[in-house]
């Protein structure tokens, strides 16, 4: 599976493998069966959480790596904390020890010493940013990440946070994670102000920068599958999206591109994150094996310009 580096340490798979948020370990091995298939086509990227069933999701991790006996150096483990708690989701956890005790939470429960990269799952823009990179770069000089992210930042905040990264020879953060796809949609849109959506401000900011988006939500969570299979859209996230007309258009589209090509819609939509005119990285979630290598089939096809216009626009050539 192709790579996309992150710096001169790290690389990761062109598609990443999420980790479940379901607090529940009969879903393990199930779930270990469609690691394995990841793991087998090329994939060696593990997207994990401290808040994905509290904790749960990391030791799930570790319980795979050290079952399959996985040889840790062929594998890149993303590693998240300092998300707020549930009970007060606008109490920010940013503070040097948070930061540090997360990851080392994360560490010890996937059976590591240490991260490829380590991802800040929150923000709080009423903090100052030198604190924040200061501790993350402390992390990197010990040896316990390789790299640091953030997820659910601003463009604004992360070129603060590198600029003053840079301009003092700390670890700049060469990742991002949020919400982006081919389906449009806000933070007001989800009822998540706290999590940040893919627009026209940030993606110039990624074009400019050219830092890598892991890309969550990049199946648009169902949406199109429905639509696509003229199901009912179910309560939550996927009804979201419905909520913004322009979706339908897209979710047209991408049927008519799908009849004329052949490709299926889940290889187009992870194409979409891939050719869009940024350094994408699909972060997914699969239910099976199957729906996992219809999604990696985006590895054999790849989307004009034209294409690409034509999805988010509607215009022909």
């Amino acid at each position: 599976m192709k790579q996309v580096v992150l710096n001169r340490r790290v690389s990761l798979s062109q598609v990443a493998f999420g980790g479940t948020k379901r607090n529940d370990p009969a879903d393990h091995a199930a779930q270990f069966e469609i690691m394995d298939r990841y793991y087998a086509l090329g994939g060696n990227t593990f997207d994990s959480a401290r808040v994905y069933g509290d904790g749960q999701s990391d030791r799930g991790l570790g319980q795979w790596l050290k079952s399959r006996q996985i040889d840790r150096s062929s594998v890149r483990l993303v590693a998240k904390g300092s998300h707020p708690l549930r009970t007060s989701m606008y109490v920010s956890r940013l503070s040097p020890q948070q930061i540090r005790e997360d990851l080392e939470d994360a560490l010890r429960d996937m059976g590591t010493d240490y991260a490829d990269v380590y991802i800040l799952h929150r923000d709080d823009p009423r903090l100052p940013v030198e604190p924040i990179m200061e501790a993350l770069n402390e992390l990197v000089v010990s040896g316990k990440t390789l790299a640091v992210g953030a997820s659910n930042w601003t463009a604004g905040r992360i070129s603060r946070a590198n600029r003053f990264a840079l301009e003092n020879g700390l670890e700049p953060f060469s990742v991002s994670q949020m919400h982006h796809s081919l389906a449009l949609t806000t933070p007001m849109q989800i009822r998540d102000i706290t999590q940040t959506s893919m627009n026209e401000t940030e993606a110039g900011f990624y074009r400019l920068t050219g830092i890598p988006v892991m890309a969550f939500g990049a199946m648009a969570r169902g949406y199109f599958h429905a639509k696509l299979n003229m199901r009912p859209l179910k309560e939550g996230p996927a009804r979201v999206y419905d909520e913004i007309p322009e979706n339908g258009l897209r979710a047209w589209r991408l049927k008519k591109l799908c009849e004329q090509t052949g490709w299926s819609p889940a290889a187009v939509l992870g194409a979409y994150v891939r050719d869009c005119g940024l350094r994408g990285i699909p972060l997914c979630g699969f239910s099976s094996a199957a729906q996992l290598e219809d999604t990696l089939a985006m590895e054999d096809i790849h989307l004009t310009r034209a294409q690409v216009r034509y999805l988010e626009t509607g215009a022909a050539d």
